[in-house]
């Protein structure tokens, strides 16, 4: 265990930083092969590779040798379901060279997915470099991701102990998801004794843009000025209607119109532990809108009467706290998301269409009022399960029944794949045609939900721009639903938190940003948390406090002029104003829209 920990912080702390461009055959630096490194793999690694399938993947997984344009030979693994464990899909190669303990080697791997059935379409696999029986003694364990684009990852690590020329295997595992690799290369170099760990490569992902002075950063920080800030003109007058000089006034925007939300844990709201506790007292300090992450989906809505009062105490507990409230999901068309009495149908189903109706109503009328939106349909680009018994325009009706039974609702559609690789254009086309069907069968679609989960390795802020302006075109407003970044460089994850946030609300037809959990004790992805395990606050946590809740949040203390007055601007939305003066105050909620606002507030 201590290895496998040392090891990912070496790959997290690296040195070397990989671009996701693509990437040919690259040979190591003319200043490492006069170390005269080995490299302990064979040469044929073909002919020499031995693939294990377990009985549980049906259909079976495949593993093959294909030549691909650009790159040559490459290997290509495709899992076609997901395996109980992660080493039930591994191709291993045997290697004859002795190791000695404390030897510092370096693992190079050239990969790309070629599709992943995950939110962030990053293939997810496992490398490890151990000895054969009898203690199976591993030098280096470790998970990794591959995106869309051929990237090399390097990882230096020390050998754990001595093994001889009969003992050395190299394990790629790809046993995670349903999804297609491809690895254009595999080498193990041994330095011996004659390298440090520091003086090795290291992969380490970075993105175009990043530069702190970069003019995209530049262009989008005064965007956000001119389309997210509207004028303020203060007026504060005596009980006479005459102007008061030097009155004090407090001006703090207590709702923004742009939500800024994080997915929450029902179960952990209305738990009485010390971290329910803490988890409590943090959501209304971090964000003005939330949304239950699971228990409103149609199997746990469902499932019990027991589940259903836990879902609505939580709601009761956010609505209790002022706080903005989504509904995720009502339908998610595949079976696997669905109650058993759903998957157990046998065809045609022709019960499932009243009942996805029944269930729509039943939701809607115990939530009426509650929700400032509502996901209808959840990736109906990826989940087409559901239109194995029915036409896809069936989607359409659930819109219309959502819009009957709470008309107060803006009603979303949500999907993934958009925003997060180069393959996002391609998505986003599909996105927009499937609405396009959807409105011409009379859907009231209100706005386009966009999950922004992303792996290791990031889409550029400019493309992620370019894409929000595809998504644009659908003439409807759009938010990030479900965000979160994967990684455990911190760094990389707070630098693209803090780039992908000035993107999204420097667009125009952007109106909310929901992260898909906060806390790692109750994240789907841990690493990807703002805050661990013990509540200690993580460098992409100091990035929303920095923009969400200072910079975008206005907060100001000034005073009127000589004619009473006070001219500043402010981010848009619901604020609040208290002014003072000669020993009086009065206070006063308003609205800042984009034409501005002139506030006049009278002193008794």
């Amino acid at each position: 265990m201590f290895l496998q920990l040392m090891v990912v912080s070496i790959v997290t702390l690296g040195l070397f930083t990989c671009s996701v461009t693509a990437a040919p055959q690259q040979p190591l630096p003319q200043e490492l092969m006069a170390r005269k490194p080995v490299n302990l793999l064979p040469d044929d690694l073909e002919k020499s590779m031995i693939f294990r399938n377990e009985a549980d993947s049906t259909p079976p997984a495949t593993a093959a040798w294909r030549n691909e344009d650009g790159v040559g030979t490459v290997l290509r693994v495709e899992t076609f379901n997901r395996p109980k464990n992660v080493d039930w899909v591994d191709v291993k190669y045997m290697f004859r060279e002795p190791v000695k303990k404390g030897d510092v080697l370096l693992m190079r791997l050239l990969v790309r997915s070629e599709y992943a059935k995950q939110e962030s379409g990053e293939a997810m696999f496992q490398v490890a470099v151990q000895q054969s029986k009898p203690d199976w003694a591993r030098h280096l364990l470790t998970p990794l991701t591959a995106g869309p684009d051929w990237a090399w990852i390097e990882i230096p690590f020390a050998a754990a102990r001595d093994a001889d020329e009969t003992q050395g295997e190299v394990h790629l595992s790809f046993g995670t998801i349903p999804q297609a690799v491809q690895v254009g290369s595999i080498e193990l170099w041994n330095f011996s004794d004659r390298a440090k760990l520091s003086d090795l490569p290291q992969t380490r992902f970075s993105y175009r843009g990043r530069e702190a002075d970069a003019q995209w950063r530049k262009d989008a920080l005064e965007r956000i000025e001119k389309t997210r800030t509207a004028p303020m003109n203060i007026r504060v007058i005596d009980a006479a209607g005459a102007p008061i000089p030097d009155a004090k006034v407090e001006v703090r925007l207590v709702r923004p119109a742009f939500i800024w939300g994080s997915e929450v844990d029902s179960a952990l709201i209305v738990a009485d532990t010390p971290d329910a506790t803490k988890y409590r007292e943090m959501i209304p300090q971090l964000f003005d809108t939330v949304v239950i992450g699971n228990g409103m989906k149609w199997p746990k809505w469902s499932g019990s009467a027991a589940s259903r009062a836990l879902q609505l105490a939580a709601a009761d507990w956010i609505e209790s706290q002022n706080l903005r409230m989504r509904g995720h999901c009502l339908v998610w068309p595949g079976d696997k998301f669905s109650p058993k009495r759903v998957q157990a149908m046998p065809a045609p189903r022709a019960e499932l269409s009243p009942l996805i109706k029944e269930h729509i109503r039943d939701i809607l009328t115990q939530n009426r009022g509650r929700m400032v939106g509502w996901d209808v349909v959840n990736e109906m680009i990826h989940e087409r399960d559901y239109f194995k018994y029915m036409p896809e325009t069936e989607a359409a009706e659930w819109f219309k029944v959502a819009k009957e039974t709470d008309p107060s609702t803006k009603l979303f559609i949500n999907d993934y794949g958009m925003l997060n690789s180069r393959t996002s254009p391609d998505t986003i086309e599909t996105y927009l045609q499937i609405i396009q069907r959807l409105r011409d069968a009379g859907a009231p679609i209100d706005a386009l939900g966009v999950q922004g989960h992303i792996g290791r390795q990031v889409r550029n802020p400019t493309d992620v721009l370019a894409d929000l302006d595809l998504l644009a075109k659908s003439g409807l407003e759009i938010q990030i639903t479900e965000f979160d970044i994967n990684t455990l460089d911190e760094e990389l994850q707070a630098d693209y938190t803090r780039d992908f946030l000035i993107a999204l609300y420097s667009h125009p037809a952007t109106t909310g940003f929901t992260m898909w959990g906060f806390y790692q004790k109750s994240h789907w992805k841990p690493d990807a948390a703002m805050y661990r395990a013990d509540w200690s606050e993580k460098p992409n946590a100091k990035v929303w406090r920095d923009l969400v809740l200072t910079k975008w949040k206005t907060s100001i203390d000034a005073t009127t002029d000589a004619a009473g007055e006070l001219k500043t601007r402010g981010h848009l939305g619901d604020y609040s104003f208290r002014v003072s003066g000669g020993g009086k105050e009065a206070r006063q909620m308003r609205k800042l829209t984009a034409t501005g606002a002139d506030i006049t507030i009278q002193i008794p």
